[in-house]
């Protein structure tokens, strides 16, 4: 998917009864080199009814500092307490009945809310629309196109062994769910929204839709790179679910798996068996997906 496609998408309107207030939540914490262009991101939005929030964790550089010109952005500082906790003070401050929660280095693309919103009128009952992510480079230069997955029925199943969601700008939450499920927990300093989607997915429904909603900024700074540390959370994450959740037999199962997989992908090697292991994972990924999904033609799905 290329950024055309998404400039073609945009133009067509959504048919919406009213326009409901939308909350961009932006944590930032020592990303000066970013942070500006991704409130202009926000800024640049093409749905008019808005709220961007940024949340400044503490950081050495004031983000005050690094905007520039006149800005209709409510920004909000805290001591240093992690992304998770800066997510949670900034929805206290926030009014919106949807949420995007946008890290300070990624870059929400113009047409994101409308796409979501147009998801959201295809499945009225759904908590959580997420669309297509592409990832660049720290110059915004991409590294992968732009990729979502195809649709389950259940996105359970799937986040038991992966993310499909790839990162937090890449979904829009309703309120009430959020609120719901506990906001982020405070206690994690990595893969808080891999936690919160497991916990919104057990008892609620989502949607997927195929545009390309975020860019997402993987560079040397960023919590992504610290593998080791993401990959010991990502573990405290799935044995809290096993805790905390009666998970069937073929839950379990599938939990087991997804531990293998997160270990996987966190150290890769540069062997036969790992590329083999790569292609079983995948396959194994496509198995919560119906058949009718198969026939679909969808470029950079899985």
């Amino acid at each position: 998917m290329d950024r055309e496609s998404n400039d073609g998408q945009q133009q067509s309107g959504i048919s919406m009864p009213s326009n409901p207030l939308i909350s961009i939540i932006i944590p930032y914490h020592n990303l000066e080199a970013y942070i500006s262009e991704t409130v202009q991101s926000a800024l640049r939005q093409t749905y008019p009814n808005l709220e961007i929030i940024v949340v400044d964790d503490g950081s050495a550089v004031p983000v005050t500092s690094c905007l520039s010109g006149p800005q209709t952005v409510k920004i909000l500082r805290t001591e240093n307490r992690g992304c998770a906790a800066a997510r949670n003070f900034g929805f206290a401050h926030s009014s919106g009945e949807f949420l995007i929660f946008l890290d300070g280095d990624d870059l929400l693309m113009p047409g994101a809310i409308e796409a979501h919103l147009r998801a959201f009128e295809r499945k009225p009952e759904a908590t959580l629309s997420f669309g297509a992510v592409r990832i660049i480079d720290e110059f915004g230069l991409e590294k992968r196109a732009a990729h979502v997955c195809r649709p389950r029925e259940n996105y359970f199943p799937m986040l038991l062994e992966s993310n499909p969601i790839e990162c937090p700008g890449g979904a829009m939450i309703r309120r009430g769910a959020f609120e719901e499920a506990g906001l982020f927990d405070e206690r994690l300093r990595n893969a808080e929204d891999y936690h919160l989607y497991l916990r919104l997915a057990r008892h609620h429904s989502f949607v997927q839709h195929a545009f390309c909603v975020v860019e997402y900024r993987k560079h040397s700074g960023g919590k992504s790179q610290q593998k080791e540390r993401m990959l010991a959370t990502v573990m405290t994450v799935l044995d809290q679910v096993e805790r905390s959740e009666d998970l069937s037999p073929s839950e379990h199962r599938r939990l087991l798996h997804g531990r293998r997989r997160w270990l996987h992908t966190f150290r890769p090697k540069d062997t036969l068996s790992y590329r083999i292991r790569t292609l079983y994972y995948g396959f194994r990924a496509m198995l919560t997906v119906s058949v009718s999904q198969y026939f679909r033609g969808d470029r950079n799905v899985y």
